[in-house]
C-alpha cells in the first residue's frame, strides 16, 4: 500500500466526521435563520428591494468574502438562503459571483511575506523596508502567482457578469434549467424520492436542529454556530487531505512536491489544480501552496496559471455539496440554481480565457504590471488588496447603478487592453537595454 493510500485510511473516520459537520452547518443556519430572521428579513428586503440588484449583492459577494477569505464559505450561506427562501434569488445569484473576486487575499499575503529584508530592531526603518525597500526577484514571482488567481476573475468574472450575466442572464438561465431538470427527474420516480429520504444529508441533520430550537435554542446562536462550524470544517478538511495529498513527500524536497502539485503539463497541472482543489475545498489553500515554490524560482506564473484556473473550478464543488442537503425538498431546486451559477461561471470563464484571442495575455499582463510595481515598492500589492476588497466595492455600492455599471465597465475595459500596451512597452524596452549594453 502506497503512502498515500496509507494516509488516506488514517484520515477516514475524521473526514467522515468533518463531512457530516458540514451538513449539519448548513442545516443550522438554514433552520436558524428561519427561525429568527425569515420575518424581519423578509419585511426589509421587501421595504429595500429596489436598492438590492444583482449588481449590489455582487459587491456585497466580494467584500464578505474578502473578509471571511472562503469564497466557499460564502457561496455555501447563499444557498442555503435561497435554499430556505430566505433571499430572493437575483440576490443570492449576485453574492455567488461577487465571492469569486474576494479570494485572492489569502495567497497575496502568503506572498507579502516573501524575500523579507532582515529585521533591523528599529521599527520605523523595518516597516519602511516592508513597505518600501526594492526585493529580491523572488518576491516578483511569488506576487505573480499569488495575484493571477485574482486578476483572472476580476478581469473574466467582472466581463461575464457585466457584458452577459446582467443584461441578459445568461449563467441564470442555464443553471435554472439544469436544476429544473434534476429536480423534475427526482421528483418523477417515488424510489428515489424514498431513498432520499434515508441518504440525503439532511435526513440525519434536520432532527439535530429541530430537537435544538425545540429545548429552546435561540435561531441567531444556531446561525453563529453554524458559520463558526461551516468554516471549522472547511479549513480541517483542507489541512486533512493536504497531509494526505503530500504524504510521501519530503517536506525538504520543493521539486517533488512541485510536481505532486502541479504535474509537467498545461493540461495535466489544469487537472490537478481541479482536483486538489475539489478536495481541499479551498482555491485559497491549494493557491498558497505553490506561492512558496513560486518564489524560490520552481515555476513561473505561466506554468501555475492552468492550476489556477482548475482551482477556480474546483472550488465550486462546495456549493454543490451544500445544495444537495436539500434534496427532495421544495427548496431544492433554488439551491441548485445558485450552486449551479456558481459552477457556470467559473467555467465559462475557463472557457473564454482559452479560447478567444487576448484574454490570456489581458489575465497575464495584468499580473506582470501589478508585480513589477509591487517589487520596486511592496506597499503596491497591500493597495491592490485594499482597491479590490475594499474601496472599488464601496464606490460602487454607493454609487447611483448607471455610475457603477460605467465604473466597473471602464475598469474591465482597461484591464483588457492596457496590459497589451504595457507588454508591448516592456519589450521595447528590454530590446532597447539589450542593444546599449551590446
Amino acid at each position: 500500500m502506497s503512502d498515500r493510500s496509507s494516509a488516506f485510511l488514517k484520515q477516514v473516520p475524521a473526514l467522515l466526521a468533518i463531512t457530516y459537520g458540514f451538513f449539519l452547518s448548513i442545516d443550522f443556519m438554514g433552520g436558524g435563520m428561519k427561525a429568527s430572521f425569515k420575518e424581519p428579513l423578509t419585511k426589509y428586503l421587501e421595504a429595500h428591494a429596489s436598492d438590492f440588484t444583482e449588481l449590489v449583492s455582487f459587491v456585497i459577494g466580494i467584500i464578505g468574502t474578502s473578509f471571511v477569505q472562503s469564497s466557499s464559505t460564502v457561496t455555501s450561506i447563499a444557498v442555503t438562503l435561497a435554499a430556505d427562501g430566505l433571499v430572493p434569488m437575483i440576490i443570492a445569484i449576485g453574492i455567488v459571483h461577487g465571492a469569486n473576486l474576494g479570494t485572492s487575499v489569502t495567497s497575496s499575503l502568503v506572498a507579502f511575506a516573501a524575500e523579507v529584508r532582515p529585521l533591523t530592531g528599529h521599527f520605523g526603518r523595518d516597516l519602511r523596508n516592508l513597505l518600501f525597500a526594492p526585493r529580491l526577484p523572488g518576491f516578483h514571482r511569488a506576487v505573480s502567482t499569488a495575484i493571477v488567481h485574482g486578476m483572472f476573475n476580476a478581469v473574466l468574472v467582472t466581463l461575464i457578469v457585466l457584458f452577459l450575466e446582467i443584461p441578459f442572464g445568461f449563467i441564470h438561465r442555464m443553471a435554472e434549467y439544469i436544476a429544473s431538470s434534476m429536480n423534475a427527474s427526482v421528483q418523477s420516480s417515488a424510489t428515489i424520492v424514498k431513498a432520499l429520504e434515508i441518504i440525503t444529508p439532511g435526513a440525519w441533520t434536520k432532527p439535530v436542529t429541530k430537537e435544538l430550537l425545540h429545548l429552546g435554542a435561540p435561531g441567531w446562536l444556531l446561525v453563529a454556530v453554524g458559520f463558526v462550524l461551516l468554516f471549522a470544517c472547511l479549513k480541517g478538511f483542507s489541512g486533512r487531505m493536504r497531509e494526505v495529498l503530500l504524504a510521501g513527500t519530503d517536506p525538504d524536497d520543493v521539486e517533488a512536491m512541485g510536481r505532486t502539485l502541479l504535474g509537467t503539463h498545461p493540461f495535466d497541472t489544469f487537472v490537478r489544480g481541479l482536483v486538489l482543489t475539489m478536495l481541499v475545498q479551498s482555491s485559497s489553500a491549494t493557491t498558497s501552496m505553490v506561492v512558496p515554490l513560486a518564489g524560490m524560482g520552481f515555476f513561473t506564473v505561466r506554468q501555475i496559471f492552468p492550476f489556477v484556473m482548475g482551482a477556480n473550478i474546483g472550488t465550486t464543488v462546495t456549493a454543490l455539496m451544500a445544495a444537495t442537503a436539500a434534496f427532495g425538498t421544495p427548496g431544492f431546486q433554488a439551491g441548485m440554481t445558485i450552486a449551479l451559477c456558481h459552477f457556470l461561471l467559473n467555467t465559462v470563464a475557463v472557457v473564454m480565457v482559452w479560447t478567444i484571442p487576448g484574454l490570456y495575455t489581458s489575465v497575464l499582463g495584468c499580473t506582470e504590471w501589478l508585480a513589477d510595481k509591487s517589487e520596486r515598492t511592496p506597499a503596491m500589492l497591500l493597495v491592490y488588496l485594499a482597491t479590490l476588497a475594499v474601496v472599488v466595492p464601496v464606490v460602487v455600492y454607493v454609487l447611483p447603478e448607471m455610475l457603477a455599471w460605467g465604473l466597473l465597465a471602464t475598469i474591465v475595459v482597461l484591464m483588457l487592453v492596457g496590459p497589451h500596451l504595457y507588454l508591448r512597452r516592456k519589450a521595447q524596452r528590454g530590446e532597447e537595454l539589450s542593444e546599449a549594453l551590446a
